[in-house]
């Protein structure tokens, strides 16, 4: 089964699905997130969901691996490595956990659940 996360409008459907990236400048990105699983995935499925949302990239997961698609390059990164934290509703160690991800990472997936918090980072290597 593979996972194409989708982002979505804020307040039109209620998703516990965060995204976190920062881009090449630095700057911090977001978008809420719904996951559709599909069997089947290719460069025309991908141009066409790119069309449908209005997205320049779409992240998705396959056999535990990250892919990342660049529609303007028509370009996949494959982010091999998974990193996986789970943190109670305290929240005491939140925010600084989200910053050290998005420094060494560039970017996060955040699941809410009812006892706390999934961190999600796919990456190919740390960037320092």
């Amino acid at each position: 089964m593979i996972k194409v996360f989708i982002p979505e409008n804020k307040g039109k459907i209620k998703t516990s699905i965060r995204g976190l990236w920062l881009n090449d400048k630095g700057q911090l990105f977001y978008d809420y997130l719904r996951i559709i699983n599909t069997f089947n995935i290719n460069t025309y499925i991908l141009e066409d969901l790119k069309n449908k949302y209005k997205q320049e990239a779409f992240f998705y997961v396959r056999n535990n691996c990250g892919y990342i698609y660049n529609g303007l390059d028509k370009q996949i990164d494959v982010l091999p490595k998974v990193l996986r934290f789970t943190i109670g509703k305290d929240k005491a160690n939140l925010k600084g956990l989200i910053k050290r991800l998005l420094r060494d990472y560039r970017g996060l997936t955040i699941y809410t659940e009812s006892e706390g918090y999934i961190l999600e980072v796919y990456y190919n290597e740390v960037i320092k």
